[in-house]
């Protein structure tokens, strides 16, 4: 069922430790900045407080922890045809961790949808 304004489009999710690094640079940092240049839309970065993956060691948050190296995703929803040529090399940039895909219907607002959603209704 296709709702009104939405367009299909992918939802690729990149699971990173917040320890990985990029030359001197976080890795999330290094992939926001990569889609940023090829123009995708957005990307989203969130900090996880728990999780465990390829090496089976627990990542937790602890108040008084010295060094933490929490899981980290990053969300990005575009178009599968602007994604789908930057996976090989984020394959590349990333070096280990996780990639998903699956599928999303999205609607893009922007400053002119405020403005209309703003407008009296006559």
């Amino acid at each position: 069922m296709a709702i009104e304004g939405f367009v299909p489009g992918k939802l690729l999710r990149i699971f990173v430790d917040e320890a990985d690094r990029v030359g001197m640079q976080p890795t999330y940092c290094a992939v926001v900045e990569f889609l940023r240049s090829r123009g995708i839309a957005g990307a989203t970065v969130f900090r996880g407080i728990e999780g465990y993956g390829s090496h089976n060691e627990v990542h937790v948050a602890r108040v008084f922890a010295w060094a933490q190296n929490m899981p980290i995703l990053i969300e990005v929803v575009d178009d599968w045809e602007k994604l789908e040529p930057l996976i090989g090399e984020l394959r590349e940039l990333i070096g280990e961790g996780l990639l998903t895909v699956e599928a999303a219907d999205y609607l893009r607002l922007t400053s002119a949808s405020k403005r209309r959603r703003r407008e009296p209704v006559p």
